[in-house]
């Protein structure tokens, strides 16, 4: 939820492109699908949404080769994202180790800012944050991992970073330990879910991982609430050798990327995911 039409349609084209991204694949062709009501809607707001998202492809070498519009009476726009990878140079969910760092490539919160901007609630500097880091691409981050032994990646979105974890360790068959303190997150992010800003699938990806988290006592319901919320075009977040984790975490750092080190992968235990303070 932006106010500017190029920031809409640029960060709607990064959030498609992140899953190839996370999978170590090289994006190459987007097809459009628009839906903006068919009278009464300001061509030039259509014009900067689609200008946005050709920016964004044009950043990643990618080529917009189609796409379909359709009237509707809420306006939407994504890609279908396509691109290459050998299949044995793919990186998936699957694939972490006992003793693996976890390190997550952006801040946490555009959820949460994006519900207070449509409340008309979000100060300026907050909201330049969000919008920078969600329309940052992960194009470099992913370049950066092809130099170091990715066992596992993903990356954070609609799900939260707590959502997202758990699907890595399920598919690795594999528990994860984090310590709640340890990801960034974007300014305001924090005291603007203690002011109850926190968006409709924050709450309900908290409530569908209820099962798999043991949270510690002492970390807060407003933290619980980042760590699950609802991320558009979030980070990569991987999971890699400790002795290679730090050098990773650097390079994304000195790369642009809110780089932090969360935690690390155990073996499979009672519960998914322990969160400590």
């Amino acid at each position: 939820m932006v106010d500017d039409p190029e920031d809409f349609g640029a960060i709607a084209a990064a959030n498609a492109l992140s899953d190839l991204y996370a999978m170590g694949a090289r994006p190459a062709l987007a097809l459009s699908v628009l839906a903006v009501p068919a009278t009464g809607f300001p061509h030039e707001v259509t014009a900067g949404i689609l200008r946005g998202a050709a920016d964004t492809c044009a950043e990643a070498g990618v080529v917009i080769a189609g796409g379909h519009s359709i009237d509707d009476a809420e306006p939407k726009f994504g890609l279908v994202a396509l691109g290459f990878a050998h299949p044995r140079e793919l990186w998936r969910k699957s694939g972490a180790q006992p003793g693996d760092t976890l390190v997550l490539g952006k801040a946490l919160g555009t959820g949460v800012i994006s519900t207070a901007i449509k409340r008309a609630a979000a100060d300026q500097p907050a909201i330049r944050a969000a919008v920078r880091s969600m329309r940052q691409l992960n194009a470099e981050a992913a370049a950066i991992a092809v130099g170091h032994e990715i066992h596992a990646m993903t990356d954070v979105s609609g799900f939260g970073l707590i959502g997202h974890l758990r699907e890595m360790c399920d598919a690795s068959e594999m528990s994860a330990r984090i310590l709640a303190g340890a990801p960034r997150l974007l300014p305001d992010a924090e005291a603007l879910a203690g002011e109850g800003f926190v968006p409709g699938g924050t709450r309900r990806n908290r409530d569908s991982v209820a099962l798999a988290v043991d949270w510690a006592e002492e970390v807060s319901s407003v933290l619980r609430d980042l760590l699950c919320d609802a991320q558009t075009s979030g980070g990569l977040l991987v999971a890699l050798p400790s002795s290679d984790a730090s050098a990773l975490a650097a390079e994304w750092e000195a790369a642009g990327y809110a780089a932090s080190i969360i935690g690390r992968m155990e073996p499979r235990d009672t519960a998914t995911i322990v969160v400590e303070p």
